[in-house]
């Protein structure tokens, strides 16, 4: 009786300790949560719109000066400031992407950005269209030929898309920025495959 006892607590063992080789080979085999996490996240937007290429569009016709992620970076949203300073001047441009867990978030969030244009200029941003599932390039003042803070707003899937212009009083052109907006959207969907546009932008 004791011998049987005895063989039952071995085998018993041995049951056990082939079921944790087989629950650590298994975890071996599974997706790595967390690496696989970080597949989800934003890329970095100084990575995706190379400073260089900002720098060869010459946005405010002087060389730039500095460009830095946002400080304020996290997995569902990036950003990067390009500086082109002077002794007299400090434009920038900020680029920015977030992301949302529906289309529907997003397009409440992007329709609260036209609704804010529309409150603080008592108009109608100007609609871009084939760029993305909505886009708009804002207006600024009483003149549209210029404007100092504004700049490109796309609405595409579960993301939204900024990019934003400051502190050139009217040196730069907004047909301009807005040339230069288009140039950065191109390059966000180059180098961003998730943002899958459904027509590139070709308004050269």
């Amino acid at each position: 009786m004791i011998n049987k006892i005895y063989r039952m607590k071995k085998i018993i063992s041995l049951l056990l300790f082939l079921i944790c080789i087989s629950l650590i080979s298994y975890g071996n085999i599974l997706p790595n949560k967390e690496s696989n996490s970080l597949t989800d996240t934003l890329p970095d937007i100084c990575i995706i719109v190379p400073p260089k290429l900002l720098d060869s569009l010459s946005p405010f016709g002087v060389p730039m000066s500095s460009s830095f992620p946002d400080e304020l970076n996290y997995d569902t949203y990036k950003g990067c400031f390009y500086q082109f300073f002077t002794k007299n001047m400090k434009p920038q441009i900020a680029v920015r992407l977030m992301k949302f867990t529906t289309k529907k978030e997003a397009a409440a969030v992007y329709k609260t950005s036209i609704d804010g244009h529309t409150s603080d200029w008592y108009g109608n941003p100007e609609r871009i269209s084939l760029i993305a599932d909505s886009a708009y390039f804002n207006y600024e003042g009483e003149d549209s030929a210029k404007c100092d803070e504004c700049g490109l707003v796309a609405l595409q899937g579960i993301y939204v898309i900024y990019v934003s212009f400051k502190g050139a009083y009217d040196e730069t052109s907004r047909s301009r920025k807005k040339f230069i907006a288009l140039k950065v959207l191109e390059a966000m969907y180059d180098n961003y495959d998730l943002l899958l546009p459904r027509i590139r932008n070709r308004q050269n």
